[in-house]
């Protein structure tokens, strides 16, 4: 195994780990909370307003055909995979060659769909909130992120 390869799997083992298991490298500020208001609060922060997120905004509306056009690719290609096995058992033996036009359409076809799930799905997709009474451009955030504000609950809605 290339070394490169091998530090590449034990760092992305220790991210795992950390992440799993909460670990930071410095204590977050303690902010004090009434008694009260403990479970009614959210975190909240300024989305960062950047090019992948008005990409993605921008073709919202297209989703659905989106993911239809690869659903229909799938379908295609499934077809594609069960002729040419169906070839091959009818001739009783391997054609290696047969393979080559449906396999370069299964590599575009995962290729296209990293590239389009990347630019259709950003961070910010998952994290975005509304507050009642100021604007939409908010996304849920820790405690310990620069720039918080603490908002009730009840304010917040999902988008």
């Amino acid at each position: 195994m290339k070394k490169g390869l091998l530090w590449s799997i034990i760092a992305l083992a220790a991210i795992i780990i950390v992440a799993s298991f909460h670990m930071e490298l410095e204590t977050p500020e303690q902010l004090n909370i009434p008694e009260s208001m403990i479970g009614n609060i959210l975190y909240v922060c300024p989305a960062p307003s950047n090019a992948w997120d008005s990409v993605a905004f921008a073709l919202r509306p297209f989703t659905n055909y989106i993911v239809a056009g690869f659903f229909f690719g799938l379908v295609l290609l499934a077809f594609g995979w069960g002729w040419q096995l169906y070839q091959n058992l009818l001739s009783d033996k391997f054609k290696r060659d047969s393979f080559k036009n449906i396999w370069a359409f299964t590599k575009w076809g995962f290729w296209a769909m990293v590239v389009t799930m990347l630019i259709l799905i950003t961070p910010n997709n998952f994290r975005r909130v509304e507050i009642t009474g100021h604007g939409d451009n908010w996304i849920l955030c820790d405690n310990t992120t620069p720039g918080h504000s603490i908002v009730r609950a009840d304010a917040v809605r999902a988008r």
